[in-house]
Order: C-alpha cells, then sequence, then structure tokens
C-alpha cells in the first residue's frame, strides 16, 4: 500500500516509516497539515497515518481537508495521538477519521489496523463499482422501460376505452400492467371489449399484450364473431407465450341496438349484470379454460347470448379486486363486492373502487385491478369500421345440405360447429356467427335428444333428474345403430337484406312442440327455444314435430 505519514516530529516519522516498508508499503512523508494535504492530493495514497498536534495546520483540520477533496471515495485515515481523553478520541472520529492509534504505536497493532482497513477499502471500492454499474443498469432499464411503454401505447392507441358506452377503472401494480383492457367499434354499429389478466406481473405479463391487441382489434375491425376472436387469440397466444403462461379472458359485444350482448368468458371472475338502478340480476358464469392453454383443435368457442334491456350495465373485472389484501392479509373476497351490486348504489363502479382502496388502507397492491362498466344502450360513436363485409347487394344465393347418419350423430363432437365455420365465410355471415351457432346448436340438441333419441326434459327438473337425463343421453346415443339427421342451411339476399333458412328433419318421433315447456327463472332448461324464437324472426314445426324452420335476417 502507499501510505501518507504525518508527523512533525522527524522521529517519529522515521519509525513509523521503517515500521512500514519494512513490511513492504511505500511511504511518503509530511511535516504538518498543510504539506500532508498538498502531498495527499499529489500522490494519492492508499492510507493516512495522521499525527493530531502539529504547527500550521493540526491533524483534524488536515482530515477534513481531505475528506471534503475526496467527495465519496474512501481512504483510510488513522489518527496517531498522544491525547487520551475522551472527548479528543470522540473528536479524531466525529470530524472524518476511521481509526486511532494512541502514542507510543505499538507495531503489531499498527499492522493489525493497516490489514483491517485496507480491507475495508477494498470491500468499499467494490461497492462503488458495483452501486456504478447498478446505476447504469437502472439508467439502462429505465430507457428500455420509456422505448417498451412507447411501443405500448402505440399498439393500443386504436382502442376507445372512453367510449360513451363504456366506463373504466385501471390500477397496476407495477409499471407495466398485467391485465389488458381495449374496445372497439364493430363494422355493423355495434361495440366490442376484451378483458384480459396475464400470468404473473409487470414487463413479462405485460408482453402478451401486443399480438392480443393486434389479433383482436384486427377481427374487430372485420366484424368477426365473438367466438371467432377468442379462437384468433387462442391460436395466437398458443403459439407465443410460454408453456407455464396464459391469459383469462373476457370477450363481450353488444349489438347496434344495445339490447342484446355476447359474451365468452375463460378463466375469469363470473361477469356481472344489473338494472339501470345497479341491482344484480344475472351472473355470467365463466365456464371455458384461459386463452393460450389448448390447441386450436380441442378450444371451446361457445359463447353466450343474452337479451337485455335499456339501461341495464354488464360489469367485467380481473380478480385482482376481490383478491386485494388489507393490513391483516384479508381478501376483501366476491362477498363484500356483490354488496355494492344491490340496487342501493347508483354508480357501483365508483362506489365499489372506493370501498376497496378503504379496505386496503391505500397500501401497495397484490395484483393489477381492472374494472368496466358496459351500458347496455345504443352504441353512440363517430368511429365507424369497413361495412364491405356485411355487403348483401351482390351475394348469389347457396344452399349447404347435410346428412348426418347414426355413425356420425354417436361421434362425441357436435357437427354444428363446422357447419358454422363453413357458412361464416360467405359474405355478411361472420359477424353472425355467434348467433347462428347458438340457434343451430339448440335445435340440433331438440332434434337429437328428443326427435331420435326419445328423451324427456322433465328429468330435468330436479338435479339429480338432471344428471340422470345426460347417463341416458350417452347411453342411448352410444347404443344408436340407426336414424337419419338431414341439416339444410340455404340463403338468399334481397335488396339489403340477406336471409338464412335453417332447417332440421330427423327420422325420429319429432319434438312435442304441443308439449313444449317455456322455462322460468329457475329452470335449468327450457331457456334454449326462449332464446332461438327471440333471434330468428319465425321459427315453425312440422312434420309432426319432426322438422323444424327457422329463418334469420341479416341486415346491413
Amino acid at each position: 500500500m502507499k501510505i501518507l505519514v504525518v508527523d512533525d516530529t522527524e522521529a517519529n516519522r522515521k519509525l513509523l516509516a521503517w515500521m512500514l516498508e519494512d513490511d513492504g508499503h511505500e511511504v511518503i512523508e509530511a511535516v504538518d497539515g498543510q504539506e500532508a494535504v498538498s502531498l495527499f492530493k499529489e500522490t494519492e495514497p492508499d492510507l493516512v497515518l495522521m499525527d493530531v498536534m502539529m504547527p500550521v495546520m493540526d491533524g483534524f483540520e488536515a482530515t477534513q481537508a481531505i475528506k471534503e477533496y475526496l467527495g465519496g471515495t474512501h481512504v483510510p485515515i488513522i489518527f496517531l495521538t498522544a491525547l487520551s481523553d475522551d472527548a479528543s478520541l470522540t473528536k479524531c472520529l466525529s470530524i472524518g477519521g476511521d481509526d486511532f492509534l494512541s502514542k507510543p504505536i505499538n507495531e503489531q497493532v499498527l499492522q493489525a489496523k493497516i490489514k483491517a482497513h485496507s480491507r475495508i477499502k477494498d470491500l468499499t471500492e467494490q461497492l462503488k463499482h458495483q452501486n456504478k454499474e447498478l446505476t447504469r443498469l437502472h439508467q439502462f432499464t429505465v430507457r428500455e422501460h420509456e422505448i417498451a411503454k412507447s411501443v405500448f401505447e402505440n399498439a393500443l392507441a386504436a382502442s376507445i376505452l372512453d367510449s360513451k358506452n363504456t366506463r373504466h377503472y385501471i390500477s397496476p401494480a407495477a409499471t407495466f400492467n398485467g391485465d389488458l383492457l381495449l374496445v372497439s367499434i364493430s363494422p355493423s354499429g355495434g361495440l366490442y371489449a376484451l378483458m384480459a389478466d396475464f400470468t404473473g406481473h409487470g414487463l413479462p405479463a405485460a408482453i402478451g399484450a401486443l399480438p392480443v391487441s393486434q389479433a383482436f382489434l384486427e377481427a374487430a375491425q372485420q366484424g368477426a364473431s365473438v367466438s371467432s376472436i377468442a379462437r384468433e387469440v387462442n391460436s395466437t397466444l398458443e403459439k407465443f407465450l410460454p408453456d407455464d403462461m396464459f391469459a383469462a379472458a373476457a370477450i363481450a359485444e353488444l349489438n347496434a341496438d344495445g339490447n342484446r350482448l355476447t359474451l365468452w368468458l375463460g378463466g375469469m371472475p363470473d361477469a356481472i349484470l344489473t338494472d339501470a338502478a345497479g341491482k344484480l340480476k344475472q351472473l355470467i358464469q365463466s365456464t371455458h379454460m384461459p386463452l393460450g392453454i389448448l390447441e386450436d383443435d380441442e378450444f371451446e368457442r361457445e359463447a353466450n347470448i343474452v337479451e337485455v334491456n335499456h339501461g341495464d350495465r354488464l360489469f367485467l373485472y380481473t380478480d385482482g379486486i376481490p383478491e386485494s389484501l388489507n393490513q391483516q392479509r384479508e381478501m376483501y373476497g366476491e362477498k363484500r363486492m356483490l354488496q355494492h351490486f344491490d340496487g342501493s348504489s347508483a354508480d357501483p363502479l365508483t362506489s365499489l373502487i372506493e370501498d376497496v382502496n378503504r379496505f386496503t388502507g391505500n397500501k401497495d397492491q397484490n395484483d393489477d385491478i381492472t374494472l368496466l362498466e358496459l351500458a347496455c344502450k345504443p352504441v353512440e360513436t363517430s368511429v365507424t369500421g369497413d361495412a364491405s363485409v356485411l355487403t348483401l347487394n351482390h351475394a348469389l344465393p347457396w344452399t349447404l345440405h347435410m346428412s348426418l347418419q347414426a355413425e356420425e350423430l354417436r361421434k362425441t363432437s357436435s357437427p354444428i360447429s363446422q357447419i358454422v365455420d363453413m357458412i361464416g365465410s360467405a359474405p355478411g355471415i361472420e359477424s353472425h356467427k355467434d348467433y347462428l351457432h347458438t340457434i343451430l346448436a339448440e335445435l340440433f340438441s331438440n332434434a337429437l335428444e328428443h326427435g331420435i333419441l326419445g328423451l324427456c326434459s322433465d328429468l330435468k327438473k330436479t338435479e339429480d333428474g338432471y344428471m340422470e337425463y345426460y347417463r341416458q343421453r350417452a347411453e342411448k346415443l352410444k347404443q344408436l345403430d340407426k336414424g337419419t339427421l338431414d341439416i339444410t342451411v340455404s340463403f338468399r339476399a334481397e335488396g339489403r337484406k340477406g336471409y338464412l333458412t335453417l332447417r332440421l328433419d330427423d327420422s325420429g318421433k319429432g319434438f312435442d312442440i304441443a308439449n313444449r315447456h317455456h322455462s322460468g327463472d329457475e329452470d335449468s332448461f327450457g331457456r334454449g327455444i326462449d332464446l332461438i324464437e327471440t333471434l330468428c324472426d319465425n321459427v315453425t314445426y312440422s312434420e309432426g314435430g319432426t322438422r323444424v324452420e327457422a329463418e334469420y335476417t341479416i341486415q346491413t
């Protein structure tokens, strides 16, 4: 080490120099504090041995001057003093000294202290280097975050969160949000909304927002059905995300008139539907797997179609709300949340968020929070999409016919998805695929279960009966050796309207329309036919119930 020895007595300097040089150190000598400061700046020693009582400038003043010159750099200064009172020794340390030795100097103690302070100096240098590297990395990370934030904002810029039909609350737990909320207008004048909650937090979770936003917004511009959007986003994420990442999601479409909702929910909390006063009407269950898990041939695309009244409100939210924690690590929970939808609050969104903040004490969030309110009323927007997908003026008439025998009917998978995909490629049909899937699926089930298999819906009146119904269905379908179900879909265009006629003929006893059951609020069956009659202009049964024909209108 290079050591600066400061003492006004030559004999003391020579003795210290002899001890230090004998131990392999390089020694620089100064006769007083002023020279010490000058030599320190000139030679930059690794350690200073400083006498206290000296002419011109004493050790206290010299130490203060050296420490000011060093700034944040650490060079140990050990005082050499004959003073023994507590006040003097305390002053040695308080003005910036790192240690002291009492005169006469003990060589072994001196060597031990030099070694100790040498280690401290080395550690200090390491910390300084690491701090410098961390500062550089922090600045680099901040810059990367700024770039990433700009990319995300540009990618999500096409979303219109501030439409007149929507209100939202977004509160990320970190700089980047693992939750995603997108709103877009359909070419038919309706409104799409997508809410996703990716596994994890921060930038890794937010990365999935880029492909999802692109897939969703492109599909929305094309007027795709909700089920098609869900399928496209799932396929994108399944290829894009690592195996341990996925996205719980809710995709909703409100039609232009504001009286019909189409919903696909996968891995999300149940959606909340209220009346105009904010009172709970229905919890719409999330029945599908999150996006990015299933391969395309396994994907469950079926969407819920809900008829709503003007003034009703749909609430979608991520699990960051019910899983919010207070100071005692207690969860907010679904029960507390649903209390805000009992009709006592005209603004459940605001009252819920305020209550969550009170519950948590405004402490750091443990998860991202996203909440969307969708008002069920005619969609108001100046944004328009590409209406060319709905042009029917020059559409040619066509007919699709499919005859399913017992062998095809015994298959576990329904053919309805394949049929809907086939007819969905025709002009003007894509945006109606969810409605057509619901209509055809219900008509197919009635024709198969009641017509060909001869099952009775009365079994579904109890929970045990419901299970028995589907046990019998599986058993009879397995034993089915004869039977035919013909499906015919035809299309014709008249001016700015298109008409789809859906006809099913079964070889069984047919559907007993005379004893048809109209569903009530508590029933677990019978709702499908009521919904079909709402979606279609005409539904007629003939040939003893073995033929059903439904007409669906497409209007540009």
